[in-house]
């Protein structure tokens, strides 16, 4: 596995020789309710790159540890960054990617807020017009099939993420509690919602296993193996 912060120019170098593909992780710092660590959309998106990586030979960057966290503000751990600055400095990253000599990019983000979504998906737009490369931005929620999914409208540090981390790191898992679904207006912009969020999770954690994990975390892999196969086919080519 091509790990970039481990290896030399010259390393570098000679593997672009080999594959000039390489996949940046993208996650957020948030509370997960009670049970789960403030990285845990980070470690999800690291550990599913890192075993892509492995299995297909391309490189894994540096992840991104801050993105744009809306609802969960004012809990003690979040820390976000404005749409602003997020998708100023991805689509940074992503044209330094391509001076470099990495003709692919995939992004994986494992946080999927809808301002950190449409942040990285201006970025990536930006970002193609402006050099001559490939770039595709994967969320790792899209990946999942939710007919395994026990829990109806499951999300935020529920059953599916639970499920992950009790896969990727079970020493970060705090037990299993009960769900919340907290009360959103549906149309009205809110300068706060941190009232309505009670203990921060949004889904349900208790129907959560080890076994579900490993499901979700195989769903995860295989879904970014066919994004890069598209990212990597020649017939998107004009």
């Amino acid at each position: 596995m091509k790990l970039l912060e481990e290896m030399s120019w010259q390393e570098i170098d000679a593997g672009l020789k080999e594959t000039r593909t390489v996949i940046l992780p993208v996650g957020a710092t948030e509370e997960h309710g009670p049970h789960l660590p403030t990285m845990t959309d980070t470690i999800q998106a690291i550990e599913v790159a890192r075993a892509v990586a492995k299995e297909r030979h391309v490189f894994l960057a540096p992840p991104l540890h801050y993105g744009v966290c809306r609802s969960t503000r004012g809990f003690s751990g979040t820390i976000t960054v404005g749409h602003d600055a997020l998708r100023a400095f991805a689509r940074d990253l992503l044209k330094s990617f391509a001076d470099s000599g990495f003709a692919r990019v995939l992004i994986l983000t494992g946080h999927a807020g809808g301002q950190h979504m449409a942040a990285l998906e201006e970025a990536c737009q930006m970002a193609v017009e402006e050099r001559d490369f490939r770039v595709s931005l994967v969320s790792l929620f899209d990946l999942i099939d939710f007919n395994a999914v026990e829990t109806a409208h499951d999300g935020h540090a529920g059953e599916v993420e639970t499920s992950l981390m009790m896969a990727i790191r079970s020493d970060l898992v705090k037990g299993k509690p009960e769900g919340h679904f907290p009360r959103r207006p549906r149309f009205m912009v809110m300068k706060d919602v941190h009232h309505l969020m009670g203990n921060g999770i949004m889904g349900n954690p208790q129907p959560a296993s080890l076994e579900k994990g490993k499901q979700f975390f195989q769903m995860a892999v295989q879904g970014v193996s066919g994004a890069l196969d598209e990212l990597e086919s020649d017939v998107w080519d004009k």
